[in-house]
């Protein structure tokens, strides 16, 4: 029954919130130190599931590994990332300007010394103009001009950094940075992709994506980081399925070897798809993210006019940090899954003991 009293609490609070005929300083405080804490908490989840990616990567890699051994062939022992360091640096780069970004925002909101932050920002900036395009995953989505053009708008958005240096008034800093936050929310959202085509122009050319035009009027095309999962994922399911095929000629004795595969066939599978739901959790809350940033800078935008906050707007920020919240519990709960899988891993691979106290049902997403 908590759940109705933290809505009653927040229309509560909107409904003061958008009475009052001038900006309450102490509300747009509290707001922009919300959504700053928000986004760097996104920006931890975008950074966390490129590495679960990696470790779905790798436990297809060891499980072919061990099943190829077995059956005496001869395999591949090199483990090929599906992100090299450089293009994981480039998106280190762009969530690093994020963070600091709302760093930046939050200091101004509440007036602090921005001194000790002026030295991180130069090096932000600095990555910034070194991004490069073939570092992301868009020519699924996007032409090669187009995706030269997002990067090269994120990149030259250094001014931003520089700018509360000259002058520590919120508004300027909101509106510099909206073109970083839309825009790196784009490049994010076109960089995880797609596990399948979104639009029928996907077989011969890519859609039409106005990228000035609301986010959730993009269309991709399979490809990015949902799509490399996918592939991993089923790179993983397709050997445990050899081997139950492999096994389904062997004696009674080996029933117990039969249903390791299975379960593992099953979790892995379960994950792959509980995994795909954060990354599809995560393209919403980009979304949810320039929404929320918007409705700081309309704040800022009716109190230059003297005009009241918009009830509508204070809704979007309180959609962003509700996304937030369920996005980090299914990030929690894909971690722990994927963690247990690979710490039973190699038990897993001994058919001729087979682990009897290991629960492999994987994270449910029938929840």
């Amino acid at each position: 029954m908590q759940r109705p009293k933290q809505i009653f609490t927040l229309i509560s609070f909107l409904f003061g919130f958008s009475s009052c005929s001038v900006i309450d300083d102490t509300l747009l405080t509290e707001e922009v130190s919300d959504f700053s804490r928000g986004v760097v908490v996104l920006s931890s989840i975008i950074k966390a599931e490129f590495t679960l990616a990696e470790e779905v990567n790798t436990l297809g890699f060891t499980d072919n590994l061990q099943f190829q051994l077995e059956l005496g062939g001869s395999a591949d022992t090199n483990l090929t990332p599906l992100f090299s360091a450089k293009d994981i640096s480039a998106r280190q780069s762009l969530l690093a300007a994020l963070d600091g970004y709302v760093e930046t925002l939050n200091s101004v909101a509440s007036g602090k010394s921005l001194s000790t932050l002026y030295d991180e920002f130069i090096g932000t900036a600095g990555n910034l103009k070194s991004l490069d395009p073939g570092d992301f995953n868009l020519a699924h989505s996007l032409s090669f001009l187009d995706s030269n053009q997002l990067v090269n708008d994120v990149s030259l958005v250094d001014e931003l950094f520089i700018l509360p240096k000259r002058d520590q008034r919120l508004y300027p800093v909101v509106e510099k940075g909206s073109a970083l936050i839309k825009k790196t929310a784009i490049l994010l959202y076109f960089d995880m992709g797609s596990k399948a085509d979104q639009s029928s122009k996907c077989s011969y050319t890519f859609p039409k994506n106005d990228l000035k035009a609301p986010m959730s009027t993009l269309r991709l095309c399979k490809g990015g980081l949902r799509s490399l999962v996918a592939n991993a994922v089923s790179f993983d399911t397709t050997v445990w399925k050899d081997k139950l095929t492999y096994l389904s000629g062997k004696s009674a004795e080996n029933s117990n070897a039969r249903k390791v595969a299975i379960q593992r066939l099953v979790a892995i599978q379960k994950i792959g798809r509980s995994l795909d739901r954060l990354l599809s959790e995560t393209q919403r809350a980009l979304i949810a993210m320039v929404a929320a940033h918007d409705t700081i800078h309309d704040t800022l935008v009716a109190a230059e006019k003297s005009k009241s906050a918009s009830l509508i707007g204070a809704l979007k920020t309180i959609l962003f940090r509700e996304k937030l919240r369920s996005l980090l519990e299914t990030a929690t709960a894909v971690k722990a899954s994927l963690s247990k899988l690979l710490d039973s891993a190699t038990v897993a691979q001994d058919f001729q003991h087979p682990p009897t106290d290991i629960d492999l049902s994987g994270e449910s997403d029938d929840k």
